[in-house]
């Protein structure tokens, strides 16, 4: 069994013709930011909202799906673990294929389409995604302070050379 998204917005696209859009804005009602909290690991989440749009590509195959985030969120401090609120914008762009579909290979290109059944695409459970990939991973408070970590810089002269010494005993040894 599948579990359900916390934040799921599917949209038909199994009728869609190639060069047709589908646009919509969405947001998460309150009950589905608090469960976003608690899968993303932050404290809180006083809005997200989402504007996409569901592009057929020519040939049929593909789909590419283009929008913008804008979220508040609050995460915890890595140093204090006080509080730190936080405004994130982000665009994104992403590709959908057919069951089936063979990707031309590119060398270059290590980002393939991801593969769905060809009847909806889920583009609230994208958003939620993008948001998971655009968080401060160390977030930090305004007075969080980092005290410099004894013997962590070194001046020139105190820098370690490991290799010093080997001049003198290539000397030594001609």
């Amino acid at each position: 069994m599948t579990e359900q998204p916390e934040f799921s917005r599917p949209v038909k696209v199994e009728h869609m013709t190639p060069g047709n859009e589908i646009r919509k804005t969405i947001e998460p009602d309150q009950a589905e930011r608090d469960a976003l909290v608690g899968r993303l690991g932050i404290l809180g989440l006083d809005c997200l909202t989402a504007d996409v749009g569901v592009h057929r590509m020519a040939g049929g195959h593909l789909f590419r799906v283009e929008g913008r985030i804008v979220a508040d969120v609050v995460q915890r401090c890595v140093v204090t673990m006080a509080a730190v609120p936080g405004h994130i914008e982000e665009r994104f762009e992403e590709l959908f294929a057919l069951e089936g579909y063979e990707a031309p290979e590119d060398p270059d290109n290590d980002d393939l389409p991801e593969v769905f059944d060809g009847h909806e695409i889920d583009i609230g459970e994208l958003a939620a995604q993008i948001l998971s990939l655009v968080l401060d991973p160390f977030p930090r408070g305004q007075d969080a302070a980092v005290e410099p970590v004894a013997g962590g810089e070194a001046n020139d002269e105190e820098r370690r050379r490991p290799f010093e010494g080997l001049a003198d005993m290539l000397k030594k040894k001609n």
